[in-house]
């Protein structure tokens, strides 16, 4: 659509699809090099202000879909190490078992999931030895 085809509208309007190309047409026309205030007199925008608004929310939407792109690539790699390794990880190659926990804990820090809790500083694990009698009567 060209700039010559979008009506200017003056004030609020409640049709979407007209809204939608004029606000493409204000990214296009910011990524041209126009300023904020060119556009708006060329779209009929009340002001600068509202120019910069939908070209920095265009923006941050393209940014978001631009990362998420990239962790859905990063997610795929990291799926085909891993099920390159599983199979000697399973059969107790240590060295496989290493790499394959190294990439479950980067899909983790990737997808922002949280690490075990750390236990707090000073606390030591206690070895419990049981007699086989303790153990029978637990039913182990």
């Amino acid at each position: 659509m060209t700039a010559a085809a979008l009506p200017r509208v003056t004030g609020r309007h409640r049709n979407r699809a007209l809204a939608s190309a004029r606000h493409a047409r204000a990214v296009e026309l910011a990524t041209e090099g126009l300023t904020y205030q060119a556009i708006a007199d060329e779209l009929g925008y009340a002001n600068r202000g509202t120019v910069h608004h939908i070209v920095h929310d265009a923006l941050v939407r393209d940014r978001k879909g631009a990362a998420e792109s990239h962790q859905q690539l990063e997610l795929t790699r990291l799926d085909a190490l891993q099920a390159a390794l599983w199979d000697k990880a399973m059969a107790g190659d240590l060295e496989a078992v290493r790499e394959v926990r190294a990439i479950i804990e980067a899909r983790c820090r990737l997808l922002g999931l949280k690490e075990q809790a750390k236990p707090p500083v000073g606390w030591t694990p206690l070895t419990v030895v049981l007699s086989a009698d303790d153990r029978e009567a637990l039913g182990s």
